[in-house]
């Protein structure tokens, strides 16, 4: 792998086969690929999986630690960085390699795709380099863009500031959507090389108009972008629509080193054994009793009980006794968390769409108002217990509770008639609205897109769950707001890269709450 400056097509096409453990290849020689390696839809499977691992493992993983969903198990050494925040630029550096090597290969297929007869996987890759540099500016702030993906010509690209990035952001979906339905009627679409929707592009306009949404919510607050983003959500009124289902990576994960589930295989099991990692970390008790208090039923599906009947988790920075043991409550197995070796990698999830649907018309983005936010609140919810309690293939039959789905999500409500946190009706004011509704998104995305919730809680300041009683920093709420420059990058484009930048100080530009 290479700085993204250096990387050439040969060098995108060698991280399709290295970079996933050879799963999916598309070459036989990554050092001497053939023309037919190049055809965009060869290509758009791998580029596809490997987007599903850099969201689902690495930035979730990096996001539900410094979210509050997980802490560090007792007596196990190491996690000084998750303890304290006290980052490094080698801390989940390979998470920006790694993205960029991703966006060579989408961008690869964007260029060569109409020419080569595969209008739709272009437009699909566009899309998808939209979704990959939206990670980077939310965990980096200004990064390389419009010089990025050169290859040789240009190998100390300049960095763009993040707003003017954003704003681009919508500009490349726009053009994506039109390019998709310009398409003529006969052209073939995507395949079973698609792995997330099975060319079915109806719903990637969906997904391209949410991913809008979310783009837009996300700066909402900055005060010079207000009549901007109330003028680009308007637009969306009369769109194509929103996603309703989970966005799900599924290439076809199989029990087999290399092809499993990349959540699975790193905290639960290899083919071969127990994961190592799966005894380093667990629940925090503060999102454990976020679950209990409101007798919400998601609680057994997502954790055991501890030795004791009770639900356990962890205080971030205490000490606690190791998770092998049975005193902490872990992740159940084939569960809303751990679903099994051949679960498919979530990078979007309804409750998410309907959240931010809420939020939009709640405060008067979208038309229907105070009657419509509640409506796209519940079906946030029930569309948590959807995700939460549907089985991988190969989950066991007395794991399967998805039948469950309607009268547990009934069960939850009726318990919670006077919780203001769960019933949309209590809510007095636009404040009460986005703090339920944020709410219930943390408690949507525990564990499973950790990334994105921990960038709704620098975007709203809520929930206020507890940061590590270990933490480094000086802020009020003792957490971090971004992660630093990665140490290559610093040593091959040190012209260009920001100076100065702090983890505790260092805000994104959408960051304007405390």
């Amino acid at each position: 792998m290479k700085n993204i400056a250096k990387l050439f097509v040969v060098a995108s096409l060698l991280s399709v086969a290295t970079g996933c453990e050879s799963f999916l290849d598309v070459n036989t020689n990554p050092n001497n690929p053939s023309l037919e390696s190049l055809q965009p839809n060869f290509v758009l499977a791998q580029s596809l999986k490997v987007t599903g691992d850099l969201s689902y493992n690495t930035l979730n993983t990096y996001g539900s630690w410094v979210a509050g969903y997980w802490a560090q198990a007792g007596g196990v050494n190491g996690y000084g960085e998750e303890r304290t925040y006290t980052y490094t630029a080698i801390y989940n550096q390979d998470f920006w390699r790694d993205t960029y090597d991703n966006l060579k290969d989408y961008d690869i297929i964007e260029r060569d795709g109409p020419a080569a007869g595969y209008p739709y996987h272009a437009a699909i890759a566009k899309i998808m380099k939209v979704f990959d540099y939206q990670m980077l500016v939310d965990e980096y702030g200004d990064i390389p863009y419009t010089q990025a993906l050169q290859g040789a010509s240009v190998i100390t690209p300049k960095y763009d500031k993040a707003e003017d990035i954003y704003k681009d952001f919508i500009v490349k979906l726009d053009e994506a959507i039109t390019e998709i339905k310009a398409v003529p009627a006969a052209t073939a679409k995507p395949g079973t090389e698609d792995i997330i929707f099975r060319g079915d592009m109806n719903n990637w306009v969906k997904f391209a108009n949410t991913l809008k949404l979310r783009i837009l919510i996300r700066q909402s607050f900055v005060p010079t972008l207000n009549d901007y983003v109330k003028s680009e959500i308007a637009k969306l009124q009369s769109s194509d629509g929103f996603i309703t289902t989970d966005v799900l990576v599924q290439p076809g994960y199989l029990q087999t080193t290399g092809k499993q589930n990349p959540f699975w295989n790193r905290y639960r099991a290899t083919p071969a054994a127990d994961a190592t990692a799966r005894n380093y970390q667990a629940g925090t008790q503060y999102v454990i009793d976020q679950y209990k208090n409101n007798n919400d039923p998601r609680l057994a599906q997502l954790y055991v009980r501890a030795n004791d009947g009770t639900y356990k988790g962890l205080i971030p920075g205490d000490q606690a006794p190791p998770l092998g043991g049975p005193a902490i409550s872990r992740w159940k197995d084939y569960g809303g968390i751990l679903k099994g070796f051949d679960a498919p990698s979530p990078i979007m999830l309804a409750a998410e769409s309907y959240f931010l649907q809420a939020e939009a018309k709640s405060r008067g983005f979208l038309s229907g108002g105070d009657s419509g936010a509640g409506t796209d609140f519940n079906n946030g919810i029930r569309a948590s217990f959807v995700y939460f309690y549907t089985p991988a293939p190969s989950a066991p039959a007395d794991s399967r509770v998805l039948g469950q789905v309607d009268s547990d999500y009934q069960t939850y409500l009726a318990a919670n008639t006077n919780n203001p946190m769960v019933n949309w009706s209590t809510a007095s004011n636009r404040a009460d609205k986005l703090d339920k509704i944020i709410y219930q998104k943390y408690l949507a995305m525990n564990s499973v897109t950790g990334g994105e919730a921990w960038s709704e809680y620098r975007r709203t300041t809520y929930p206020k769950f507890p940061a590590s009683l270990e933490s480094a920093s000086s802020r009020a709420d003792k957490l971090p707001v971004r992660l630093l420059y990665p140490q290559y990058e610093i040593s091959t484009n040190p012209e260009n890269i920001p100076s100065g930048v702090n983890q505790f100080t260092s805000k994104i530009f959408w960051d304007v709450l405390d």
